[in-house]
Protein backbone atom coordinates (compact mmCIF):
# COMPACT_ATOMS: atom_id res chain seq x y z
CA UNK A 1 0.00 0.00 0.00
CA UNK A 2 2.99 2.47 1.01
CA UNK A 3 3.98 2.37 -3.02
CA UNK A 4 0.58 3.10 -4.38
CA UNK A 5 1.51 6.90 -4.61
CA UNK A 6 4.71 6.29 -6.18
CA UNK A 7 1.82 4.41 -8.99
CA UNK A 8 -0.51 7.21 -9.05
CA UNK A 9 2.45 9.35 -9.98
CA UNK A 10 4.10 7.43 -12.64
CA UNK A 11 0.38 6.73 -13.91
CA UNK A 12 0.00 10.81 -14.56
CA UNK A 13 3.42 11.11 -15.98
CA UNK A 14 3.00 7.98 -18.21
CA UNK A 15 -0.78 10.00 -19.10
CA UNK A 16 0.94 13.66 -19.44
CA UNK A 17 3.42 12.35 -22.12
CA UNK A 18 1.76 10.05 -23.93
CA UNK A 19 1.21 11.11 -27.98
CA UNK A 20 -2.08 9.41 -28.86
CA UNK A 21 -1.23 5.66 -28.48
CA UNK A 22 2.34 5.81 -27.94
CA UNK A 23 3.69 6.09 -24.37
CA UNK A 24 7.04 7.50 -23.52
CA UNK A 25 7.18 6.82 -20.24
CA UNK A 26 5.66 3.23 -19.33
CA UNK A 27 5.46 2.05 -15.64
CA UNK A 28 5.29 -1.38 -14.04
CA UNK A 29 5.26 -2.57 -10.53
CA UNK A 30 4.76 -5.95 -8.87
CA UNK A 31 5.42 -6.05 -4.84
CA UNK A 32 8.70 -3.35 -4.58
CA UNK A 33 9.81 -4.80 -8.29
CA UNK A 34 9.80 -1.78 -10.73
CA UNK A 35 10.04 -1.29 -14.14
CA UNK A 36 10.00 1.82 -16.01
CA UNK A 37 10.30 2.34 -19.90
CA UNK A 38 11.12 5.42 -21.24
CA UNK A 39 11.39 6.05 -25.40
CA UNK A 40 14.85 5.81 -26.81
CA UNK A 41 13.62 8.82 -29.17
CA UNK A 42 16.10 11.59 -29.76
CA UNK A 43 13.53 13.80 -28.59
CA UNK A 44 13.41 12.00 -25.41
CA UNK A 45 17.17 12.39 -24.52
CA UNK A 46 17.80 12.58 -20.77
CA UNK A 47 14.33 11.42 -20.02
CA UNK A 48 15.47 8.49 -18.37
CA UNK A 49 17.58 10.24 -15.92
CA UNK A 50 15.00 12.55 -14.96
CA UNK A 51 12.41 9.51 -14.46
CA UNK A 52 15.35 7.81 -11.84
CA UNK A 53 15.94 11.13 -10.12
CA UNK A 54 11.83 11.72 -9.91
CA UNK A 55 11.65 7.69 -8.54
CA UNK A 56 14.32 9.08 -5.86
CA UNK A 57 12.22 11.57 -4.78
CA UNK A 58 8.97 10.14 -4.29
CA UNK A 59 10.66 7.16 -2.60
CA UNK A 60 12.24 9.40 0.27
CA UNK A 61 9.30 10.39 1.85
CA UNK A 62 8.44 6.99 2.12
CA UNK A 63 11.43 6.14 3.77
CA UNK A 64 12.44 3.74 1.01
CA UNK A 65 15.53 3.90 -0.95
CA UNK A 66 15.67 1.85 -4.33
CA UNK A 67 18.50 -1.24 -3.99
CA UNK A 68 21.55 0.14 -5.57
CA UNK A 69 22.87 -3.17 -6.91
CA UNK A 70 19.45 -4.02 -8.45
CA UNK A 71 19.17 -0.73 -9.86
CA UNK A 72 20.38 0.02 -13.38
CA UNK A 73 19.93 1.71 -16.04
CA UNK A 74 20.02 -0.22 -19.55
CA UNK A 75 19.43 0.78 -23.25
CA UNK A 76 17.62 -1.90 -24.98
CA UNK A 77 17.87 -0.08 -28.47
CA UNK A 78 21.49 -1.62 -27.85
CA UNK A 79 20.54 -5.12 -27.10
CA UNK A 80 21.05 -4.84 -23.50
CA UNK A 81 18.54 -6.50 -21.40
CA UNK A 82 17.10 -6.41 -17.71
CA UNK A 83 15.31 -8.17 -15.20
CA UNK A 84 12.12 -8.37 -13.42
CA UNK A 85 10.37 -10.96 -11.81
CA UNK A 86 12.71 -14.04 -12.83
CA UNK A 87 13.30 -12.91 -16.34
CA UNK A 88 15.48 -11.94 -18.40
CA UNK A 89 13.64 -9.48 -21.38
CA UNK A 90 15.89 -7.85 -24.08
CA UNK A 91 14.42 -6.71 -27.22
CA UNK A 92 15.54 -8.26 -30.29
CA UNK A 93 15.12 -8.28 -34.21
CA UNK A 94 12.04 -10.38 -35.30
CA UNK A 95 12.58 -12.93 -37.76
CA UNK A 96 11.07 -11.32 -40.91
CA UNK A 97 13.68 -8.25 -39.76
CA UNK A 98 10.32 -5.92 -40.03
CA UNK A 99 10.64 -4.26 -36.60
CA UNK A 100 11.57 -6.07 -32.85
CA UNK A 101 10.08 -8.07 -30.42
CA UNK A 102 10.64 -8.73 -26.73
CA UNK A 103 12.47 -11.95 -26.09
CA UNK A 104 11.99 -12.98 -22.53
CA UNK A 105 13.35 -16.06 -20.82
CA UNK A 106 13.60 -17.43 -17.30
CA UNK A 107 17.13 -15.88 -15.71
CA UNK A 108 19.80 -17.78 -14.96
CA UNK A 109 19.24 -17.75 -11.24
CA UNK A 110 15.60 -18.92 -11.86
CA UNK A 111 17.24 -22.25 -13.83
CA UNK A 112 19.88 -22.90 -11.15
CA UNK A 113 17.29 -22.89 -8.04
CA UNK A 114 14.69 -25.24 -9.59
CA UNK A 115 17.73 -27.65 -10.94
CA UNK A 116 18.85 -27.45 -6.85
CA UNK A 117 15.31 -28.41 -5.46
CA UNK A 118 15.62 -31.21 -8.12
CA UNK A 119 18.85 -32.63 -6.78
CA UNK A 120 17.98 -31.90 -3.10
CA UNK A 121 14.97 -34.52 -3.96
CA UNK A 122 17.34 -36.70 -5.33
CA UNK A 123 20.34 -36.58 -2.31
CA UNK A 124 17.19 -36.83 0.21
CA UNK A 125 15.34 -39.70 -1.83
CA UNK A 126 16.63 -42.57 0.62
CA UNK A 127 14.62 -45.82 0.07
CA UNK A 128 11.95 -44.08 -0.85
CA UNK A 129 9.90 -45.43 -3.59
CA UNK A 130 10.61 -43.74 -7.03
CA UNK A 131 6.76 -42.81 -7.46
CA UNK A 132 6.96 -40.66 -4.44
CA UNK A 133 9.69 -39.20 -5.33
CA UNK A 134 8.63 -38.19 -8.75
CA UNK A 135 5.64 -36.37 -7.64
CA UNK A 136 7.51 -34.83 -5.35
CA UNK A 137 9.56 -33.36 -8.00
CA UNK A 138 6.31 -33.03 -10.35
CA UNK A 139 5.07 -30.36 -7.69
CA UNK A 140 8.16 -28.60 -8.36
CA UNK A 141 7.85 -28.62 -12.04
CA UNK A 142 4.45 -27.43 -12.35
CA UNK A 143 4.81 -24.67 -10.77
CA UNK A 144 8.10 -23.37 -11.94
CA UNK A 145 7.25 -24.28 -15.59
CA UNK A 146 3.65 -22.40 -15.06
CA UNK A 147 5.19 -19.11 -14.26
CA UNK A 148 7.51 -19.40 -16.88
CA UNK A 149 5.54 -20.73 -19.31
CA UNK A 150 5.27 -17.70 -21.35
CA UNK A 151 7.80 -15.77 -23.33
CA UNK A 152 10.69 -17.51 -24.94
CA UNK A 153 10.94 -20.45 -22.45
CA UNK A 154 12.11 -23.58 -25.02
CA UNK A 155 15.37 -23.52 -24.51
CA UNK A 156 15.04 -23.16 -20.54
CA UNK A 157 12.61 -25.83 -20.39
CA UNK A 158 14.72 -28.10 -21.91
CA UNK A 159 17.75 -27.47 -20.10
CA UNK A 160 15.94 -28.49 -17.01
CA UNK A 161 14.07 -31.13 -18.65
CA UNK A 162 17.16 -33.21 -19.35
CA UNK A 163 18.57 -32.03 -15.90
CA UNK A 164 15.71 -33.66 -14.48
CA UNK A 165 15.50 -36.92 -16.69
CA UNK A 166 19.61 -37.40 -15.87
CA UNK A 167 19.28 -37.11 -12.73
CA UNK A 168 16.20 -39.54 -12.26
CA UNK A 169 18.14 -41.80 -14.40
CA UNK A 170 21.23 -41.66 -12.38
CA UNK A 171 19.54 -42.29 -9.23
CA UNK A 172 17.61 -45.47 -10.23
CA UNK A 173 20.89 -46.93 -11.68
CA UNK A 174 22.36 -46.46 -8.34
CA UNK A 175 19.39 -48.49 -7.15
CA UNK A 176 20.08 -51.23 -9.61
CA UNK A 177 23.93 -51.07 -8.63
CA UNK A 178 24.65 -50.50 -12.12
CA UNK A 179 28.56 -49.14 -12.48
CA UNK A 180 27.82 -47.49 -15.72
CA UNK A 181 25.59 -44.64 -16.35
CA UNK A 182 25.41 -45.51 -19.96
CA UNK A 183 23.13 -48.57 -18.58
CA UNK A 184 20.46 -46.53 -16.98
CA UNK A 185 20.14 -44.37 -19.60
CA UNK A 186 19.08 -47.15 -21.92
CA UNK A 187 17.22 -49.20 -19.28
CA UNK A 188 15.33 -46.22 -18.01
CA UNK A 189 13.69 -44.92 -21.29
CA UNK A 190 11.71 -42.26 -21.72
CA UNK A 191 8.30 -44.39 -22.32
CA UNK A 192 9.58 -45.67 -18.93
CA UNK A 193 9.80 -42.05 -16.83
CA UNK A 194 6.45 -40.47 -18.21
CA UNK A 195 4.32 -43.38 -18.75
CA UNK A 196 5.81 -45.52 -16.08
CA UNK A 197 6.74 -43.50 -13.14
CA UNK A 198 4.40 -40.34 -14.52
CA UNK A 199 7.20 -37.71 -14.48
CA UNK A 200 5.57 -34.34 -15.50
CA UNK A 201 5.44 -33.62 -18.82
CA UNK A 202 3.56 -30.51 -20.06
CA UNK A 203 6.41 -28.28 -21.40
CA UNK A 204 4.02 -26.17 -23.33
CA UNK A 205 5.00 -22.52 -24.10
CA UNK A 206 2.53 -19.44 -24.30
CA UNK A 207 3.90 -16.66 -26.58
CA UNK A 208 3.45 -13.64 -24.78
CA UNK A 209 0.89 -11.35 -26.06
CA UNK A 210 2.42 -8.26 -25.84
CA UNK A 211 5.80 -8.88 -27.43
CA UNK A 212 4.69 -8.46 -30.92
CA UNK A 213 7.08 -6.45 -33.42
CA UNK A 214 7.05 -2.61 -32.69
Amino acid sequence: MYLNEVDWTFDTIRRKTAEGNYEAVNYHRFADDIVIAVSGHSSKSGWAELVLRRLWEQLKPLGVELNLEKTQMVNVLKGESFGFLGFDLRRIPSRNKNGFFVFMIPKKKARTTVKAKIRQIIQNAGARPAQDLIKQINAVLTGWVNYFRVGNSSQAFSEVRDYTEMKIRTLLTRRKRRRKRSIGWQRWSNEYLYSVLGLYWDWKVLPLKSAESF
